[in-house]
């Protein structure tokens, strides 16, 4: 092996492969961002390891999960780009967990924003050292020569080697620091379409998600777990369960306590089914007789939610977020106040792939098989639950069959640990839909209270807000924590409409209920909150709500980000311009329109197009611009929109978690409904600003926010109504 210097921007190793290729390692630092500006939400890299055998085969080994986003496409053309490998024999991997890459999970829209520049250096230091090469051999300066699709090409054609004949030469060499990277009007792969490095396994069967591992001897289990947060088991007969063929063992397992280190070292708990297949283990369960004692969370329901949550909004709220002005008095004064309250349902993740884990406990090591999002986290729940020491814990990180945020928390995976422990043999746990939709770390519910008054012009002179929800991060820290309200209320404590007077007030809803992050997190009801009171603001100023807010956007007060309102207005008047905005529609259908803020670095903003037949809403037609940078995979970028344009609409017309005596009533996608396909828009237009200079930011959620007020603006626009709670219904 051989390696070079320390660069304040990371370090390259030169492997030479066992197989007698080339492989590049490279350990990146965290993100740089902005002073003052928070930290990403995934803030340290993960580290990608590149390797090209003699066969002329480029392999990246990627440690981020992949769960439909094509982030391995993505990753993979960036240092093909700069490598100039030929695409067609470029390979994907997963790595395993290993904490000598860094951070490996997938949230936040961070693997393509934060591995832009790195991938390319490691691309560019691999074609230096193999030009490098190319040039000892040939005996000619490295000037005359390039790489060209999987080759090393001297200049006119005159001689030519490939990547893999060069590869055991190349590995000898010092890694260069600061490699010239492509321009980018030399791009040759990045910013053109290109079929995903996935697409071919998926459509043929190939691709092996969490529920597809099958090491040998496997077993498995299924966990009847308390439908009531917060239970207990008080009585098991388990003699009818074990009766079924295959069934191997029944037992009980103990939800975690509170006094662990990790509060996703915590699980539901419950009693176990072990078997021989999957139909075994789901029988058995169904013929176990047993009894939960109720615990602290029984009298939980989302009728008392609301009616704490509306208490809470007629108040001043316990945590003060913001202040700037004096809002409390130019509204005291005020002739005239509009007023609006949101109200927003907590929401399960539903992926397709439910919860799933396997596991293998060997006497002293636990090795796991999980689609999971935050391997670190998964490994460090794990031993935290069975007292391991670092090194105890193995995880296979399997591709994840959706993830939306779900698959960040370790309870699925310190359950299948816990479980494999007790059997002698690999175990799979897994988790039947309604499972997954009873014990979901929910998208917290939220009330919001908007409150303002304008001035001469119709511009808001002043912004009261108020917000009750179950902070998400009072289900690990607890009830007693502080600084909740400030992540809680973002998207409006910190939005880009200018106000001279404005504050932001947070009140926490105490409740048992899990919560997690959701695609996009506080977004998706703070941005419905805003965008749908916006527009209530420019119909009480006799505005035209394109131009009301072109007119207000602006630099956030006291903001923690770098915010560009030439950025935001932008994308507010692409949409609208495509969209047709101003122009005359059928009767009987409206469009609205929403801003997507700073989310995840991007901007992006929606128009709807909708009408309403027989008591039903139709959509049309949706049309979103965003500005995420530089788009580097357009096919894949689009994807991304289309998705969570989609998965917004499905929010805004359908899901809801309703909750009943401490647990979840909604079962399964009978009642937990979903967006179907024939009430999808008709057209889903989706545009870009490509902005060369800028660095590339998060995609995979921006979309989503501005749909759900984006929709309520049009139904209003058909039917004169506004609707201020999710999901959407209309008046009969």
């Amino acid at each position: 092996m051989t390696s070079t210097g320390l660069h304040r921007r990371g370090f390259l190793q030169a492997i030479a492969s066992a197989t007698g290729g080339l492989m590049v390692a490279a350990h990146l630092p965290a993100p740089a961002h902005a002073a003052g500006e928070p930290a990403p939400p995934r803030p340290a890299l993960p580290a990608l390891y590149v390797r090209i055998d003699p066969d002329n085969r480029v392999t990246l080994i990627i440690p981020t999960p992949e769960m439909g986003q094509g982030v391995r496409t993505s990753l993979a053309l960036l240092i093909a780009e700069e490598l100039d490998a030929d695409w067609s024999q470029v390979q994907v991997e997963t790595a395993a967990f290993d904490p000598r890459y860094g951070e490996q999970g997938a949230g936040g829209s961070s693997s393509v924003w934060a591995s832009f520049a790195p991938l390319r250096r490691i691309g560019a230091a691999m074609r230096e050292m193999l030009i490098a090469a190319a040039a000892a051999r040939w005996q000619v300066p490295a000037s005359r020569l390039h790489a060209e699709r999987g080759e090393i090409v001297e200049a006119g054609g005159a001689r030519r080697a490939s990547f893999g004949a060069l590869v055991a030469a190349a590995s000898r060499l010092p890694v260069p620091v600061d490699p010239p990277l492509r321009p980018r009007d030399q791009w040759k792969l990045l910013g053109k379409e290109h079929v995903g490095k996935d697409v071919a396994d998926i459509v043929h069967g190939r691709a092996r998600y969490g529920l597809d591992q099958r090491p040998p001897g496997l077993v498995f289990a299924s966990i009847e777990r308390p439908r009531e947060h917060g239970a207990t088991l008080d009585s098991l007969e388990a003699s009818a369960a074990l009766a079924v063929p295959g069934v191997r063992q029944v037992f009980a397992i103990e939800p975690g306590a509170p006094g662990l280190a990790l509060a996703d070292a915590r699980i539901a708990g419950g009693v176990v089914v072990v078997a021989t297949t999957t139909w075994a283990a789901l029988e058995g369960r169904r013929r176990l007789v047993v009894r939960w004692r109720s615990g602290p969370h029984a009298g939980e329901s989302t009728a008392g939610h609301r009616q704490a949550m509306a208490a809470a909004l007629d108040r001043p709220g316990a945590e003060q977020v913001l202040r700037i002005g004096d809002p409390d008095a130019e509204l005291a004064k005020a002739t005239a106040v509009v007023r609006g309250d949101y109200e927003v349902p907590f929401l399960a993740h539903a992926t397709l792939e439910p919860m799933n884990c396997t596991a293998h406990w060997d006497g002293r090591r636990m090795t796991l098989w999980a689609p999971t999002q935050d391997p670190e986290l998964a490994v460090a729940a794990v031993a935290a639950r069975l007292g391991l020491p670092p090194g105890g814990v193995a995880l296979h990180i399997t591709l994840l069959g959706g993830g939306f945020g779900r698959r960040l928390n370790a309870d699925f995976c310190v359950e299948a640990a816990v479980v494999a422990r007790r059997v002698a043999a690999p175990v799979q746990v897994i988790w039947t839909r309604e499972d997954d939709l009873g014990h979901d770390f929910y998208r917290p519910c939220a009330r919001h209270r908007l409150e303002a008054c304008l001035d001469e012009r119709g511009a808001p002179l002043a912004l009261r807000h108020r917000l009750c929800d179950p902070a998400i991060d009072a289900t690990d820290r607890g009830d007693r924590a502080t600084g909740l309200g400030t992540q809680e209320t973002e998207g409006i404590a910190n939005t880009f409409y200018r106000v001279p007077h404005r504050k932001t007030e947070y009140t926490l809803l105490r409740s048992g209920v899990p919560r997690g992050h959701w695609r996009a997190v506080h977004t998706t009801h703070t941005t419905f909150a805003i965008e749908s009171f916006l527009d209530e603001l420019a119909a009480a100023a006799g505005k035209d709500p394109l131009a009301y807010r072109l007119a207000l956007i602006d630099q956030p007060p006291a903001s923690r980000t770098r915010f560009a309102p030439e950025r935001m207005k932008a994308c507010l008047e692409l949409a609208a311009r495509e969209a047709g905005w101003g122009q005359p529609l059928a009767a009987g259908r409206g469009r609205g329109l929403a801003c997507g803020g700073f989310d995840h670095r991007s901007y992006a903003a929606v128009v709807i197009e909708a009408s309403v037949a027989a008591g039903r809403v139709i959509v049309h037609r949706a049309v979103c611009a965003v500005d995420c940078g530089t788009v580097i995979h357009p096919s894949g970028a689009r994807a991304q929109v289309e998705g969570a344009i989609t998965q917004g609409l499905s929010a805004a017309l359908h899901e809801r978690i309703t909750i009943d005596r401490g647990r979840a009533v909604e079962t399964n996608f009978h009642s937990y409904t979903l967006l179907r396909i024939h009430q999808a828009p008709a057209a889903i237009d989706v545009h870009f600003l490509e902005r060369p200079d800028v660095r590339v930011t998060g995609l995979g959620e921006p979309a989503l926010p501005p749909v759900a007020p984006a929709l309520a603006n049009a139904l209003y626009r058909v039917t004169g109504r506004r609707l201020r709670e999710l999901p959407l219904v209309l008046p009969v």
